[in-house]
């Protein structure tokens, strides 16, 4: 088994290797549109609150989607809150599959601003690991983030998921 681990481990390095970082950063860019976050937060806003106004559309919706946006690190950290948790699962199972593959990658969550607006976002393990070794309080960085909104009975969750960031 370790030997297969070592293989595996040599093979992901040597891959990662042979990309230039232009390379690596198209891929993310190509796969995380980069939009006015604070524009689509403003809308889904304004879309649950006419949802909530009009009997007739229905009340509970889901929408996953992935995003790039700048944001200043505001270096504060804390655990993800169970309902924010069990939302983002509620989302995940009903486009990706099994929410049990979020488990271990969405306890903390990370403080940054974007625009005028103090936003907490759940965060990996190991891009935690990385943010706090690479990125000063105060930086901007880009964040490519995993979007998962939830709408039900009068409650609006519009979660993020940081994948990776690039300085």
């Amino acid at each position: 088994m370790k030997q297969k681990l070592c293989i595996l481990f040599l093979l992901l390095a040597a891959y990662a290797h042979g990309q230039s970082d232009e390379e690596y950063w198209d891929k993310w860019n190509t796969n995380y549109p980069e939009v006015d976050i604070i524009s689509i937060l403003a809308f889904e806003k304004f879309y649950a609150d006419s949802v909530e106004k009009n009997l007739d559309i229905p009340q509970y919706y889901l929408r996953l989607d992935k995003y790039r946006f700048k944001a200043e690190y505001l270096g504060k950290k804390r655990a993800t809150n169970k309902e924010v948790v069990a939302s983002m699962k509620r989302v995940f199972k009903m486009f990706v599959g099994n929410p049990s593959q979020l488990d271990g990658m969405i306890e903390k969550e990370v403080l940054f601003r974007v625009g005028q607006e103090d936003i907490w976002m759940s965060i990996q393990p190991q891009i935690l690991k990385a943010l706090k070794k690479e990125v000063k309080k105060g930086a901007t960085v880009t964040l490519f983030c995993l979007f998962l909104n939830e709408h039900s009975a009068n409650v609006l969750y519009n979660t993020f998921l940081i994948s990776e960031f690039d300085q």
